[in-house]
């Protein structure tokens, strides 16, 4: 840049610099303070007099106001300059005339100085340290931006990029530097020079032009510029301070109450879900089915490893959420925080206390349902069982009922049989009724507990009766028929017997008549006794045949009834009724043959008249014999074995044949001598060879009725015999079928016993199981010698010719192979039954041991989580605490180990504890997050307590700027050097104040070092968050009033427009003298309350 150029750019920026200041302090409307030509303006020294004044606020001496001559102009000129002067600005030989001659150089030389002093000279004491100052500011300002990188004050601005950066960097609202870009130079600066004067009120000292048309801008107007950027910002430094400390605490209350709300939202949103949860673990409506609570439990299950452990996770958040809120308010001298109402840890607490309870309970309720349908599973399995089995008994009896329907009998035994069968049948049905009983209180307790299906179970509870009530009233039916058929056979059997009786006594009386119808010999001696015989004859044949039709009349009768009873054969008698008639026919034709015989001999003894006295004795003697023989053998009585011992030893053929040969003899000699009638006699040797074929045909008779009698006894001993055996079949029968009834009782319930699911968790429910297995191997033994005793007794009846029993329930091959099945289910369900033991004892093992570590780790976690969050002393100390506690959460690995062998082993309960690992792995989450998260919070407070609150960043950005002024590395910075550093941290400080900072935090030789540079940039940065600093912040903002406007707080929030927004958005409005503005007193008192 030629002389010529730096000159013009410095007369223009100079001008347009010397302007601003006398417009902020006179306004825009005085015209006579508004300079146009610099080199000229200043030569009445009226205009330099009002320059000083505005700038460093001094007093005004006595001046020419409308100089004319050049005396009085040189005076006021001295007067200015003495101002000058008094303001220790070095003009570096500058004369009156020089101003008065309109020396430009010289003139601007002038202004340089003031400027150098006023603006930029604040940033040091010396040029070197103000520039190096002013330029390590503007670094540091636009560091991290895109394509700026400040090395100078002429070709680093050229681009605009840096001005546009120093905007961005403190009010980022006014531009978007982001869309702006390197090559477009112009634009830029034009950007950067309306934006600083429009919105910052910056004045545009500088042209667009001066930076773009020459390689090298002029240095000191670019300064001059850039320190009205710097001392502007740098003017809202404390601005910045105020609003940094009044947006510190703020958001640090807004955080806050953001954090409380938060607190307060997650705490009642938790307990809704709490208080929800509670009343559904509360809900017992557990679909009343082994598949609907295993349904249940299995979402209950779920519950505890997925919801509940997330909802877990949720509280100890909100319970970290009010322990930071506690830190945090303790650690800043606010309030103890109280939750809203129903809100609080104690509150959240208790709830939680509860939902566990209802988890217990619900627990326990789950488990109790499923015992409770595992049993009605049981039971309805036991009920399926019994009612099968009763089903099919009674049908059975039912059958063997309905088959003998319209049976036929021939004797008493045989309906007696029967009788003791139905006896047998109704001690069956009797004995059965324990087991219905059974089936229907099995049932009832079904119906009673709720059972899913009970309408069924009632229904089948009613067959079950209906059919009982059936087996009854058929058995009953059956009974009464049998007693009536009894009562008719034995109605029969007497009748028989009156049969036999009287057709025996009209048998033997028309044998008896035939006897004497065959006599033909006793009609007389002679012919008068003949004659006279007639009459005899006649009244006895009327006689007899009136007897015989009248005991005929009493045999048919009964006959008649007999069959009339359906009886056909009688084993008492071999008579019947035809063959009685055939008798009495002969009776008839006998008597017939008599009174032929009658009229013979009537004609005989007409016809001859012998003597035959010997003739008639000996006759007579034999007829005698023969009548005492028929006499003696006719009274034999006794066992027809007895009788026909007796006839055979009475009756002597020959004896009676040797005397009818004498009389044949005596006969032959009577017809020898002529003789061949005899009036002594009606006997003859015919009428005696009759008599004698009589007897010996009645003994014959006898005889052949006593035969008959012993075939009779034989054919009635046989029967009765038969009866016997059959009777004892029966008993056979019925003995084998009441021991088949109690082995298949017992097989029954063995194999309800044996083939009962094991449906069980817990060692409690193995033991129940096994109980009733010892119970049925103890009986075993017992019972098979029973089965093989039945089996042996089986053997008796298959050689009794029995192969079939009806009355039995099972037969020997089914008995065999049902007990084959019970012997196999034995060994089958004690070997399951161990190993169910031995998994149930395993699997209580693994509670046992899950329960003990879970308990264990949460003890752990609770006294180490415990520990973290009451912690005592100083920060240091509760830090100290922390990182002393060294979590050990090792023991959760063996949780999880026993975890996954509970999943493995399908255990879905554990009495001994509610505790999960998924809620213990949240524990532990939380746990870790807890002290990370405390350790973060103390870290913080202690950093914030050991260096004022200062973040680390700006520490280290304190030693980076104090380093690099310490030129030459000797660990201490002299006052130019201190003053220059300061500006760089946008810290305005004054000569005096410089001064009084060496005293306090400099050495002995005025000098100041790293630590006490340090410690006095951390107590001028520090933020102490009491009241008091924020209502001094806000009163720096609004010159000490008690209210402020948005205006005024717009400067020390510019990096912050949310704070900004948020403030203006909460403190309360107040006007004052038309005034809008804001309450600040009352908002500070309102965030300090809280």
């Amino acid at each position: 840049m030629s002389e010529e150029q730096w000159i013009s750019v410095q007369k223009k920026t100079f001008t347009k610099w010397c302007n601003a200041n006398l417009r902020r302090k006179y306004g825009k409307t005085m015209d006579p303070l508004s300079i146009e030509n610099v080199n000229e303006e200043f030569d009445d020294g009226i205009t330099l007099i009002k320059l000083i004044h505005a700038l460093y606020g001094s007093s005004v001496p006595k001046y020419n106001k409308k100089p004319k001559m050049r005396p009085h102009k040189l005076d006021n000129i001295c007067i200015a300059l003495k101002m000058v002067d008094d303001q220790q600005i070095k003009t570096n030989f500058l004369k009156p005339v020089h101003l008065a001659d309109h020396d430009l150089k010289m003139i601007l030389g002038m202004i340089w100085s003031i400027i150098l002093d006023y603006q930029i000279n604040g940033i040091s004491v010396e040029e070197l340290s103000a520039k190096e100052g002013l330029l390590r500011w503007c670094q540091k300002k636009t560091e991290g931006y895109q394509d700026v990188k400040v090395e100078n004050f002429h070709t680093s601005f050229k681009d605009g990029l840096a001005f546009c950066a120093l905007i961005h960097r403190h009010r980022p609202d006014l531009l978007d530097f982001d869309s702006l870009s390197k090559e477009n130079a112009a634009e830029n600066l034009e950007l950067a020079f309306n934006v600083a004067e429009d919105k910052l009120g910056i004045p545009k000292l500088l042209d667009v032009e001066d930076l773009t048309e020459t390689e090298k801008p002029d240095e000191r107007s670019v300064m001059t510029y850039v320190s009205e950027y710097f001392r502007y910002f740098s003017s809202l430094a404390q601005s910045e301070v105020a609003g940094r400390r009044i947006a510190k605490v703020v958001n640090f209350t807004k955080t806050n109450d953001e954090l409380k709300a938060e607190y307060n939202n997650s705490a009642e949103e938790l307990l809704n879900w709490i208080n929800q949860k509670t009343e559904e673990l509360g809900n017992r409506d557990f679909d009343n089915t082994l598949e609907g609570v295993k349904g249940k439990i299995n979402e209950f299950n779920d519950y505890k490893q997925n919801e509940k452990p997330t909802k877990t996770a949720e509280k100890l958040d909100v319970e970290r959420k009010y322990a930071n809120i506690a830190l945090k308010l303790s650690s800043n001298n606010r309030p103890v925080f109280v939750p809203k109402d129903g809100c609080s840890t104690a509150d959240l607490n208790a709830a939680w206390g509860k939902l566990e309870q209802a988890e217990k309970d619900r627990n326990q309720a789950l488990e109790d349902e499923l015992a409770r349908q595992e049993r009605l599973e049981a039971l309805v399995n036991r009920f399926r069982v019994k009612r099968k089995v009763l089903t099919d008994f009674a049908n059975s009896k039912l059958g063997l009922l309905k088959s003998q329907e319209g049976e036929q009998f021939n004797s008493v035994g045989q309906v007696q049989a029967r009788l003791q069968m139905l006896d047998a049948f109704d001690n069956d049905l009797e004995n059965s009724k324990a087991r219905l009983n059974t089936a229907v209180e099995i049932g009832n307790d079904l119906v009673a507990a709720n059972y899913k299906d009970s309408e069924t179970i009632q229904t089948q509870i009613g067959e079950l009766n209906d059919l009982w009530g059936q087996l009854g009233s058929s058995s009953a039916k059956r009974r009464e028929e049998l007693d009536t058929e009894l009562a008719r056979q034995q109605k029969m059997e007497e009748l028989r017997k009156q049969f036999a009786e009287k057709a025996k006594a009209l048998d033997r009386f028309v044998k008896d008549a035939c006897e004497n119808a065959r006599d033909h010999t006793n009609f007389g001696l002679t012919l008068e006794d003949v004659q006279n015989y007639k009459e005899t004859l006649e009244s006895t044949e009327s006689q007899v045949l009136a007897s015989v039709e009248e005991q005929k009349q009493g045999v048919d009768e009964l006959d008649s009834e007999l069959k009339g009873l359906g009886s056909v054969n009688n084993r008492y008698t071999h008579l019947t009724v035809q063959s009685i008639a055939n008798r009495i026919d002969t009776l008839k034709e006998l008597l017939q043959q008599r009174v032929q015989a009658y009229e013979t001999e009537l004609n005989r003894q007409e016809e001859m008249e012998a003597v035959r006295k010997q003739f008639a004795s000996d006759a007579e003697e034999f007829v005698s014999y023969i009548t005492q023989q028929r006499e003696i053998i006719g009274a034999v009585d006794g066992d027809p074995e007895e009788q026909q011992s007796k006839v055979n030893e009475l009756y002597n053929e020959e004896e009676g044949a040797s005397k009818l040969q004498s009389i044949k003899e005596l006969d032959e000699n009577m017809r020898n001598m002529g003789i061949v009638s005899n009036s002594h006699t009606n006997l003859s040797l015919r009428n005696l060879e009759a008599r004698w074929n009589s007897f010996k045909a009645f003994v014959q008779h006898a005889l052949e009725d006593i035969d008959n009698a012993i075939v009779l006894k034989q054919n009635q001993e046989a029967a009765i015999a038969e009866m016997q055996e059959q009777q004892k079949l029966e008993d056979m029968k019925i003995n084998y079928a009441k021991k088949c009834t109690v082995l298949n009782e017992w097989l029954q319930n063995a194999d309800e016993v044996l083939n009962d699911p094991i449906h069980t968790n817990s060692i409690e429910g193995v033991t129940k199981y096994q109980e009733e297995f010892d119970q049925v191997e103890s009986e075993f033994g017992d019972k098979t010698q029973a089965k093989d005793e039945l089996v042996a007794y089986n053997d008796e009846l298959v050689a009794a010719g029995i192969n079939e029993n009806p009355l039995a329930e099972l037969t020997v091959d089914e008995l065999n192979s049902q007990w084959e099945t019970v012997t196999n289910t034995i060994a089958t369900r004690k070997q399951n039954l161990s190993d169910e033991t031995a998994r149930q004892n395993a699997n209580e093992e693994l509670r046992v041991n899950f329960a003990n570590k879970a308990q264990e780790v949460a003890d752990y976690i609770a006294s180490t989580l415990e520990k973290a969050q009451s912690c005592e002393g100083e920060v240091q100390e509760q830090l100290d605490t922390l990182n002393n506690l060294n979590i050990d959460l090792s023991g959760l690995e063996e949780v999880s180990s026993l975890n996954d062998q509970l999943k493995e082993a399908g255990v879905r309960d554990n009495k001994h504890t509610n505790l999960t690992f998924e809620g213990l792995s949240t524990r532990a989450k939380s746990l870790k997050t807890t002290v990370d998260d405390l350790r973060k919070n103390l870290e913080s407070e202690l950093m914030s307590k050991q260096h004022g609150q200062v973040p680390a960043e700006q520490l280290a950005e304190i030693k980076e700027c104090f380093n690099q002024f310490d030129k030459n590395q000797n660990g201490f910075l002299v006052n130019h050097e201190l003053k220059a550093c300061l500006s760089a941290l946008d810290e305005v400080v004054s000569d005096e104040q410089l001064e009084d900072i060496l005293k306090q935090y400099g050495d002995d030789n005025n000098n100041i070092t790293l630590q006490g540079f340090t410690d006095f940039m951390v107590n001028r940065l520090e933020d102490t968050h009491d009241q008091s600093q924020i209502l001094d912040s806000f009163k720096i903002l609004c010159d000490g009033r008690d209210y402020i406007t948005e205006g005024e707080l717009q400067p020390g929030f510019g990096s912050e427009p949310e704070t900004l927004a948020y403030l203006l958005a909460n403190m309360p409005k107040k006007v004052v003298d038309d005034v809008e503005g804001y309450d600040y007193v009352a908002y500070v008192e309102s965030m300090f309350s809280r």
